[in-house]
């Protein structure tokens, strides 16, 4: 079989803001209560949770969320967090509180109805993670001296705390969504100055030492399975790129205490894209494209008085959203593009090929050619010159490549792809039809 080179960049839609529309858009809620927690199975099913037994679905991207409040989930309840199922877009489960007590509700049938299958009095479940559809881990606040932790082995129905001991430390507490599962490596914040790490699926706990005394917020790049780059943040922001052993302070904007930190699975692989969103006691969130060396603004909502609590990216990672007060959701779509040098010969001049199928249902391909090394940029732009997307932006060396244009959310019409480097520009016409 003919040998290939593949070259794998993950391409993130941001532009200087004084150029181009904002990647980010607002989705409606229906709701104006505190959104507390978001999981998405993918870029078109999700969840959401928030205070007043709020629970919203979408099965669409965010188009439309549907309102699930109610369906045996008391509406005095606080829900904190959220966790769809793998493979399973109808399961989820949820967990709040009411005073001093928690309680955890279930779903199988896209939240038509909740079972509760847990409760505990003078506990808080912070966070609780599906690892397949029959595995799942939950970690909350140290009750009677230990901290509250379960398993379940039958989707939830059930959760045992056996073989999962861990002493409470003084009267050390978590937080809300502050775990973060990658079997067998589980990993969660307290307020005493450390963070739990197990290697085992909780059997056994390691403390990994940490220089502020609060870990709200974890991110960690879970798609990798060990000396993985890591983020938590308190009032500042630190980075670990052994998976928790060392920890650092790191530059970072904005103020008060971050509420969650997200990265996109392919984030440490790529030597030109190491995307890394958070949000924090604001109304903005902000991004860095080199794994926390640099941060922007990447999007401030135009309610001036609301707060983003949380944000996640979507397993597998297509698709970012942020929930806060007001009953606020912000979208973020993130393409991956796989770009393919075709072969090693060099070609001797710039050539922007035709996309090929022409016409095209959803996808195609787009082939051009650069005789040096160079800076390449390849943008697609609707009939009325509105920029849609950047394909590539990117320096590449001398030779043939090919990249996929997925089109998905797009309509039937006429668009236009333009390359330019600092020697050569060219634009050609596409069509979709669907």
């Amino acid at each position: 079989m003919k040998t290939i080179i593949t070259i794998f960049i993950v391409i993130i839609f941001y532009f200087n803001s004084f150029a181009q529309p904002s990647p980010w858009s607002e989705q409606f809620s229906g709701v104006s209560t505190t959104l507390t927690s978001v999981w998405c199975n993918d870029v078109n099913v999700g969840w959401i949770c928030g205070y007043s037994g709020t629970v919203l679905r979408t099965t669409n991207r965010g188009i439309n969320w549907i309102n699930l409040t109610g369906n045996g989930i008391p509406t005095n309840v606080q829900l904190i967090n959220i966790c769809g199922f793998p493979s399973d877009n109808n399961s989820a489960i949820t967990a709040g509180y009411l005073g001093a007590d928690t309680w955890v509700w279930r779903t199988t049938n896209g939240g038509l109805n909740w079972i509760q299958v847990f409760s505990q009095p003078g506990g808080f479940i912070n966070s609780v993670w599906m690892i397949t559809q029959t595995n799942g881990f939950m970690m909350g606040d140290p009750v009677n001296q230990r901290w509250s932790l379960w398993k379940t082995t039958n989707g939830g129905l059930n959760w045992d705390s056996t073989g999962l001991y861990l002493p409470q430390s003084g009267t050390e507490t978590g937080y809300n969504n502050s775990m973060i599962c990658s079997p067998p490596y589980i990993w969660f914040g307290t307020n005493n100055s450390r963070i739990y790490f197990s290697s085992n699926n909780g059997i056994s706990w390691n403390i990994q030492q940490v220089p502020e005394v609060n870990s709200y917020a974890l991110g960690f790049n879970i798609f990798l399975p060990t000396s993985v780059d890591g983020f938590f943040g308190g009032a500042n922001l630190y980075k670990t790129t052994n998976s928790g052993i060392n920890w650092s302070l790191i530059n970072s904007i904005g103020s008060g205490n971050f509420g969650g930190i997200t990265t996109t699975p392919l984030s440490t692989n790529n030597p030109f894209f190491q995307p890394v969103w958070y949000v924090r006691s604001t109304n903005s969130i902000y991004f860095s494209s080199n794994s926390g060396l640099n941060w922007i603004i990447d999007y401030t909502n135009s309610t001036s008085t609301m707060i983003y609590r949380y944000i996640s990216h979507a397993i597998p990672g297509r698709g970012i959203w942020a929930v806060g007060t007001f009953g606020k959701i912000t979208f973020r779509d993130v393409l991956y593009y796989s770009i393919k040098k075709n072969n090693s010969e060099i070609p001797d001049k710039f050539c922007l090929s035709q996309n090929y199928p022409n016409p095209f249902n959803q996808s195609t391909i787009i082939e051009f050619s650069c005789p040096v090394k160079c800076n390449i940029l390849l943008e697609v732009y609707d009939i009325t010159g509105k920029l849609i997307s950047v394909l590539i932006n990117n320096e590449l060396e001398a030779g043939t490549y090919q990249t996929k244009f997925d089109a998905f959310n797009l309509t039937s019409g006429i668009y236009f792809y333009k390359l330019t480097t600092e020697y050569y520009s060219e634009t050609k016409k596409l069509s979709l039809i669907k």
